[in-house]
């Protein structure tokens, strides 16, 4: 699972482990959006959905197909929300479409201890307090063994 460090307004309140709606709404969000203009899509989980026009995820339509909600960028500017920015400082994961994956701190000391007791840089590999800080400057969260980097 990737992570990242996100600037978030310290009083953002979004559950953790929730997929940033604003990343990937749900079918729901699409219908009210939409209404039945897209009528071709299959859900088969609560994220991600199947195009009967195209038989594949619909994240992964051509950008030229008018229909496609995903990158059709006059369809996508209708649901796609960036996070807020702010000063906070979240840990974000980056293996799904996006969600927090910590409290928000005001400091980013605040974060890096958090990080060392509770998170992990990939599968079930720790950092210290000092190798998360690092890993924040450098924006590359990652554990390397031997000569493989894992991110």
């Amino acid at each position: 699972m990737g992570r990242e460090l996100k600037r978030v307004p310290v009083d953002f309140d979004y559950p953790i482990g929730q997929i940033w709606r604003g990343y990937c709404p749900d079918i729901e969000n699409f219908q009210k959006l939409f209404g039945e203009k897209y009528p071709f899509l299959l859900t088969y989980s609560d994220t991600a959905h199947i195009c009967q026009r195209c038989g594949i995820n619909a994240g992964k339509c051509s950008e030229s197909a008018e229909y496609c909600f995903w990158y059709n960028p006059e369809n996508r500017e209708k649901w796609h929300r960036e996070i807020p920015t702010g000063d906070g400082y979240q840990l974000w994961e980056t293996s799904t479409e996006g969600s927090s994956a910590s409290p928000v701190f005001s400091t980013l000391d605040e974060l890096c201890e958090w990080c060392a007791d509770n998170a992990t840089t990939f599968a079930d590999y720790t950092a210290t307090k000092e190798q998360w800080r690092e890993m924040f400057t450098d924006n590359f969260v990652h554990h390397t063994e031997g000569r493989i980097t894992f991110i």
